[in-house]
């Protein structure tokens, strides 16, 4: 209720700002001195967000580049690149207003709000209300706190998408492929940490996504079933990943398959990346660590809901290397069940990870 309290009261107070004190779209720098990259939501959307940024700073090479991202989720934006610095966004109003004061002496003469939780928009208006370019694909409801709002409507793909108001920020044509690149001293402390595993081929099976989307989730006893087919087939090791929420679908999977190593919950995010550049395979449903995957260029069979298609959110990259296996369903059902992702069969994926893996040889 308190939450629902402060949406309204932002919303409203907003509107009213923007009476007092609208935005004027003036032309945007064609040659920025400091930009400000919003992209504070979950860590695919930040993924999803790395090529504009890329094209943000090819466009505008003279200027100093700055990423506001979720305070959990910051390593998506260290490992561009072209990002020259990252600074953490909270909720809370106090780091808001730490922002606020920071980039009002400091001020970008670019905002680019890409993928973001809402409580940002006001941010980036107080920031610089004249210079905020964002797109409305995804909300519309705070399109008049932006200068520049872009509607994209000629694709739904989730990384052409911000690419699109990136070059429309005056950012260059990048190709849109997601960007993180694994550093040599993580690969380094990630073998030293699994000296004793590290150099034997091995798969990751990402074990689940987060708590809210968990009708994405492919089932505990197709896991089993698969690691106990895998395991009699091929020499590689089955590492299961994911976050704390996926701990005890990992844990019903070690029991019945003791052979596996379980690091769900054990590793971050830096980590879990190292072991993707390094990895024969991932195995995973539609989460962050899909994209991750992708922008590593570790090979992947993902499996999709049929409420996420595959086209909007795979690699558009010819020589990317994976496999995309989306649910059917001839009649879906609103809300989805945890049970849909059944319908993806043990034999549909046994068949796409021999296959990768022959390819991989």
């Amino acid at each position: 209720m308190w939450n629902r309290f402060i949406q309204v009261t932002t919303f409203w107070a907003s509107k009213l700002l923007a009476r007092l004190l609208p935005p004027h779209p003036q032309p945007l720098p064609g040659q920025a001195r400091l930009i400000l990259v919003f992209s504070t939501t979950g860590l695919g959307d930040g993924l999803f967000d790395s090529a504009a940024i890329c094209s943000l700073k090819l466009g505008h090479p003279a200027a100093k580049l700055i990423v506001c991202a979720h305070r959990k989720r910051q390593s998506v934006a260290l490992h561009n690149p072209c990002v020259d610095e990252v600074v953490p966004f909270g909720k809370s109003p106090v780091r808001q207003l730490r922002l606020l004061w920071r980039f009002r002496r400091e001020r970008p003469d670019l905002v680019v709000v890409l993928h973001v939780n809402e409580e940002v928009y006001p941010l980036a208006y107080w920031i610089n209300r004249d210079a905020v370019v964002t797109f409305t694909n995804l909300s519309e409801r705070y399109t008049f706190l932006a200068a520049h709002p872009v509607k994209v409507r000629d694709t739904q793909h989730a990384v052409v998408l911000p690419l699109k108001v990136a070059q429309y920020a005056g950012g260059s044509a990048v190709p849109p492929r997601m960007v993180y690149e694994v550093k040599a001293d993580e690969l380094a402390a990630i073998r030293g940490r699994f000296a004793d595993w590290i150099d034997h081929p091995y798969v990751l099976f990402q074990t689940g996504g987060g708590r809210t989307l968990f009708w994405r989730n492919w089932p505990v006893e197709h896991y089993v079933t698969l690691i106990r087919w895998f395991s009699d087939r091929f020499v590689h090791k089955v590492i299961l990943t994911g976050g704390v929420e996926n701990m005890e679908r990992a844990s019903a999977m070690e029991r019945s398959c003791p052979e596996v190593i379980n690091l769900a919950g054990k590793t971050t995010l830096t980590e879990t990346g190292a072991l993707l550049q390094l990895a024969k395979m991932l195995l995973t449903t539609d989460t962050g660590i899909m994209h991750l995957g992708f922008a590593i260029g570790c090979p992947v069979v993902c499996l999709f809901h049929d409420l996420c298609p595959a086209t909007d959110y795979c690699p558009l990259d010819k020589s990317a290397r994976y496999v995309a296996l989306q649910l059917t369903r001839s009649h879906p059902q609103q809300p989805p069940s945890v049970r849909d992702m059944e319908g993806i069969s043990c034999d549909e994926v046994k068949h796409a990870i021999a296959a990768m893996l022959e390819c991989a040889r």
